[in-house]
């Protein structure tokens, strides 16, 4: 990971992990890679309904990291991979970019959120985070990376190992697909329980306080849980 990361004078991860998102409008025909569209009240992932063409995060996911896997490909492909890897496996743990409910994600479901104007895919990609640590996205989604990796600190020491186990057991590679898919089903079945279930009709004063009660301990072990397994999938990759 290093010495990839050297190729472009960057150092941790943190530095290209809003890459594939601050690129998206030069990268035509990537917009689908973010997400995958599985119907609000559906079951779950159904490749033919919801990745046709392998449009779709569960299907780039598993290409990516093949592609970084590829001992024979350039440094250059194996890095844009890793860019890939690490922005897909944040993207598939967001519940609102593993659902869709006719409203692009939760994109035209306009909001007030504590006073400011946003919507709820917003809510579920920053606000609630934004809120919660008291940080700031910024201009290309950049951000403030030594407060947030004091943040991420805290965050990843509360994790058990029991936890780091049974989320991430050994063998990810064998099984890579089948991962994936259940990520994304679990982020769908919190969007399908949680984002949209308690998101009130009549948003009276208050709502949101209590709103982000609920969400915050889901984002955070959402965070905790992209981040075990994106380690032990690096580790099992470039090992």
């Amino acid at each position: 990971v290093r010495r990839l990361l050297a190729t472009e004078d960057a150092r941790h991860l943190d530095d290209i992990s809003s890459w594939a998102d601050a690129h998206r409008k030069e990268m035509k025909g990537t917009g689908g890679w973010h997400y995958v569209d599985i119907p609000l009240h559906a079951t779950g992932y159904e490749a033919s309904r919801d990745c046709r063409d392998d449009n779709c995060v569960v299907a780039q996911l598993v290409h990516f990291t093949r592609v970084l896997a590829d001992r024979k490909a350039s440094d250059a492909k194996r890095l844009e991979a890793l860019k890939w890897v690490v922005h897909m496996v944040g993207d598939i743990h967001q519940p609102l970019h593993a659902e869709d409910d006719n409203d692009k994600g939760g994109n035209t479901v306009q909001l007030q959120y504590f006073g400011q104007g946003t919507n709820l895919h917003a809510v579920w990609d920053s606000r609630i985070i934004e809120h919660q640590l008291h940080v700031h996205l910024g201009p290309n989604y950049s951000f403030d990376h030594p407060l947030m990796r004091r943040h991420a600190a805290a965050i990843d020491a509360d994790i058990t190992q029991a936890e780091r186990d049974a989320w991430a057991p050994a063998g990810m590679l064998d099984h890579l697909q089948a991962r994936v898919i259940a990520w994304a089903n679990a982020s769908h079945q919190i969007a399908r329980d949680v984002a949209y279930a308690d998101l009130p009709k009549k948003r009276k004063r208050g709502w949101a306080e209590a709103y982000q009660r609920k969400a915050w301990p889901v984002v955070r072990k959402q965070v905790q849980r992209g981040g075990v397994r994106l380690a032990e999938l690096l580790n099992e990759v470039l090992r």
